[in-house]
Order: C-alpha cells, then structure tokens, then sequence
C-alpha cells in the first residue's frame, strides 16, 4: 500500500484581535524622502515620506539635429540631470563648418532634465507632490530608506471586508445591543461626528438619519447590495465586516466594538498584494499598555481541526464554526463536483456541515 502524504490547504484568513502589537508598512509607490526618524512618536497626521510624481515628460532628440551619433550627442549638453530649463533655452549646441555654422537644439517646454542617455534628453514637465501620513498614532519601529516606514502601535485590529470610502478615523459609538438591524430610531443627534457602530445590518432609513446627523462614519455587518448606489452618494464612509446581503457582525468583532467605545478608531485601506487583490478595510484602535501585548498573527495558516472559519457560500454563508476534521477523500457535490471538503461544526447549535475548503475563511482570533 503506497502511503499519501496529507494534503494542506491554505484558505484566506481575517485577523480579529482585542489587544495585539499591531506593525504596518506605511510607504511611498516610488522613491522619495523619509522625514521622520526610527523611535520617534507620530500622530495619524504626521506626513512620513514625500516624492515628487512626474504630471508630463518631453523626449527631446539630440542625435539628429546635431548630426552625430547617439554616443557623441551627449557630449554636447549644456545642462545636467537634475537642472531646470526654460522653453527655447539651448539644451545642446554644436560647432560645423569650420566653427562658421553652430547647429542648435532647444527646450520645447519648462521643466527640469530628470534623464540624458541614447541620444536624447527627458525633460520633466510637471510633477505633483506625493505624501504618506502615519494613518494612525503610533511609533516608527524602522525607517525603510527612500520609501517609509513600518510604524507600530499596541490596541485592537479588526479586518473587514468592504468600505465605500478613503482612510479616515472618529470615536466610536456602539448603538445596537446586539445583532439587530441599524434603524434610524437608534441614532440620536449625540452620534453627530462620531463613528456609528451597529451589531446588525444597514437599513436604508438609516443612512438617511445618519446623513442628517452628520455623522463620521459608520460600521455594521452587511447591507443589502441594492443599495450600494447610495453608499457612494452618502458624505461618509461605511465599513462592512461581513459584506453584503443580510448578515450579522461577527460576535468577536462586536464585543471589541462594545469593549472600546468611546475611543478613537482609525481605518485603513491596505495596498494591493503583488497579484492584485485588494487589501482588506482595517479598523485599528489604539490602546496604550505598560507591557506590549503579543503581536498579530502573521503568515499563511493550514486549515486544520479546531480552527474557527467563516462559510463564504449559500446556504450558510456568513456563519461562522469550528473545523472538525478535514475529509480523507474528495466529496461528490450536488453539482457532480469532486472537492475537498471540511467538517464544521455551527456556532450556536449542534449541526455538522461538510464545505468546500474553498469556501471557508479562516478568523485568527
């Protein structure tokens, strides 16, 4: 009898944490300037690397006006990379004919000579000013030269799975008990400029209470996807832990909300992973502690039993369990499918439930 080594499966994973030291890369999409030093402590606003972006370039050739090579060209440039020139200033000039004859090339446009090589000249036309701010209080754990940093804080972390807006933060105000819907009658004018937190999922009335209200944002398990319309209309953002559809927050994730209300969240957008996919919302709440608390979880995770996962499909999607077992042999679908397929036992009852590991996420409490 051959042996079979197990197979392993790798599925996406949700990082929930109460209290965990929480390091993030806050960094530049292309070389620039760090300003800030490794130990010193920032505040969400504080502005950590600068670049300039070039708007516009002009390729200006040299070789042919100059009737020479594209080697010899260069030899002929007044000015260097890295010098400003004005419209119809000389670039390059050549003497011909017995020094009688001096052949010209001259700047097209203002800008500055970002390049010289092959016979020509790049010519910048234009560039706007790249920023990267801390996005929430913390302190510069180590400087990543010409890029930013890696900035690191002690409090909660929460992965969601959808916003509709830019980073942005508030204190959070908790307004449900519970998993019930977020309705209009539970939000009073003291939500104005705080973060609405409910338990449940969205209902259009209130939305149009929170608009009213002015509030800075708000967070909730789902919303129906018919209205995703008018999330884009509303002036604040709206997180979803769970997405969309009619799905309550997950308990874990609610009681952090219900732990640190009152306090000041910040919300992130990660950048795209290198295949492009793209990063998760974060809701990151600082919380200062004497002794640092154990860090995140990081790496890939093997699905295996006792893990706790959330069911990405219908019938049970949005519910979440505990892996039991994973299936020695490929299951039959209704479909005719052959898949792999895990055991999960349902949070708040008894019912096993055999799901394709494909279809499970898990959360790293």
């Amino acid at each position: 009898m051959m042996w079979r080594e197990p197979l392993r499966f790798y599925p996406a994973a949700v990082k929930l944490a109460a209290l965990a030291t929480i390091r993030r890369e806050r960094r530049l999409p292309l070389p620039g300037k760090v300003l800030v030093r490794r130990g010193e402590a920032v505040q969400a606003t504080t502005v950590l690397a600068t670049a300039e972006q070039p708007t516009g370039v002009a390729i200006v050739d040299l070789a042919c006006p100059l009737r020479v090579s594209s080697d010899r060209a260069i030899a002929y440039l007044r000015r260097k990379p890295g010098a400003p020139v004005r419209a119809q200033e000389v670039l390059a000039a050549r003497r011909t004919l017995l020094g009688l004859r001096i052949l010209r090339v001259r700047s097209p446009v203002d800008g500055e000579i970002v390049a010289a090589g092959g016979g020509r000249v790049l010519i910048r036309t234009g560039a706007r000013t790249l920023e990267v701010r801390a996005g929430f209080p913390g302190v510069v754990a180590e400087v990543i030269p010409q890029y930013g940093v890696v900035l690191e804080t002690t409090g909660a972390l929460i992965q969601a799975i959808w916003s509709s807006g830019p980073d942005f933060s508030g204190v959070l105000r908790v307004v449900t008990t519970g998993a019930e819907p977020l309705r209009a009658r539970v939000l009073d004018p003291m939500v104005q400029g705080t973060v609405v937190v409910g338990g449940g999922w969205i209902e259009p009335s209130a939305l149009e209470q929170a608009e009213r209200l002015q509030v800075r944002g708000m967070i909730a398990g789902s919303i129906e996807a018919s209205l995703l319309p008018r999330l884009q209309e509303l002036s604040f953002p709206v997180i979803l832990t769970e997405g969309f559809g009619r799905l309550p927050m997950h308990p874990g994730i609610f009681r952090i909300f219900s732990l640190y209300q009152g306090r000041e969240a910040f919300i992130l957008h990660p950048p795209a992973s290198p295949d492009g996919t793209p990063g998760r919302p974060e809701i990151v709440i600082p919380v200062p502690t004497e002794n640092p608390p154990p860090p995140e979880p990081v790496g890939e995770v093997v699905l295996q039993p006792g893990l706790q996962v959330r069911l990405l499909r219908e019938p049970d999607r949005g519910r979440t369990g505990t892996i039991l077992r994973i299936l020695s042999d490929p299951q039959i679908l209704e479909s005719g499918l052959r898949v792999w397929c895990a055991e999960i036992r349902l949070d708040g009852e008894e019912r096993r439930v055999r799901v394709p590991v494909y279809n499970v996420e898990v959360l790293r409490v």
